[in-house]
C-alpha cells in the first residue's frame, strides 16, 4: 500500500498496514465508527471500525504534535493491560493518520494512542473499544440475478451494490428475515454487494453479476 512520503512508520508487528488520508477520498457511510475525544485536545476524531471480516481500522486527526514527535498504538483485550502494535512519526504537515490491523484477536479488543514527544512529554488518548466476535450472518440468491435477487439474515443490516467506479448504485436498510431486492435498475455487469451488519459492527462484501 502506497505511504504518504510525509509519514516515517515503525512496524512492531507484520499484521500492520499504514493509510495515509487520501484527497477526495469517499466515506463509507455504511461503517459504524466508535469515536472518543482524548483526555486532551491532542486527539480528535479518534475512531476505530472493522473492515474486510477481519481488520480493524483505525484513524485520528492531531493538530498541535510536534515534528518528530511520535504516536505510539497500542492494543489491549481487558482494558487494562497494553501492549505496542505499531507507531507513526509525526513530519512536515500530515495531521491526519490512520492504520488498520491486520490480525487482531478475537473477542473484545481495546485501542489507544499514546503521544510522546522529544522532550518526554506522553499523552494517552482514551481507549475505544470493538467486538470481533461472530460473522456477518445472511445469505443472497440467484447469482447472476435477473430482476430480483433475495437476501436472509438474522441481523439487522445495510446493504450497498456499489459499481466498477465505487459508486453505489443501491442502498437498503434490511430488518432480520427474508427480503426482496429490485435490481432491474442495475446494467448488466459486475457490482460488489457490501454487507454491514449493524450488530457485530462487520463489513463483507461479496460479487455481485447482473445479466
Amino acid at each position: 500500500m502506497k505511504i504518504c512520503c510525509w509519514l516515517t512508520v515503525i512496524t512492531f508487528c507484520c499484521c500492520l498496514t499504514v493509510r495515509s488520508q487520501q484527497t477526495g477520498e469517499p466515506t463509507d457511510s455504511s461503517i459504524k465508527q466508535i469515536t472518543t475525544v482524548g483526555e486532551s485536545k491532542m486527539f480528535t476524531n479518534f475512531s476505530a471500525a472493522i473492515r474486510d471480516i477481519n481488520k480493524v481500522w483505525l484513524q485520528w486527526d492531531a493538530d498541535s504534535a510536534g515534528d518528530g514527535d511520535y504516536f505510539i498504538i497500542e492494543r489491549g483485550t481487558d482494558g487494562e493491560h497494553f501492549e505496542t502494535i505499531g507507531a507513526l512519526r509525526k513530519t512536515g504537515a500530515v495531521n491526519h493518520y490512520e492504520l488498520t490491523d491486520l490480525a487482531p484477536p478475537n473477542g473484545i479488543d481495546h485501542y489507544r494512542i499514546r503521544y510522546s514527544s522529544q522532550d518526554g512529554k506522553q499523552i494517552y488518548s482514551r481507549a475505544v473499544q470493538l467486538s470481533l466476535s461472530g460473522d456477518v450472518d445472511f445469505k443472497f440468491y440467484p447469482n447472476p440475478v435477473d430482476k430480483l435477487f433475495i437476501i436472509r439474515t438474522e441481523h439487522s443490516i445495510e446493504i450497498q451494490v456499489l459499481d466498477a467506479n465505487g459508486s453505489i448504485r443501491l442502498y437498503k436498510r434490511l430488518q432480520p428475515g427474508i427480503q426482496v431486492i429490485n435490481a432491474s435498475s442495475l446494467e448488466r455487469g459486475i457490482y460488489i454487494l457490501r454487507v454491514a451488519d449493524k450488530e457485530s459492527n462487520r463489513i463483507v462484501s461479496s460479487q455481485l453479476v447482473k445479466n
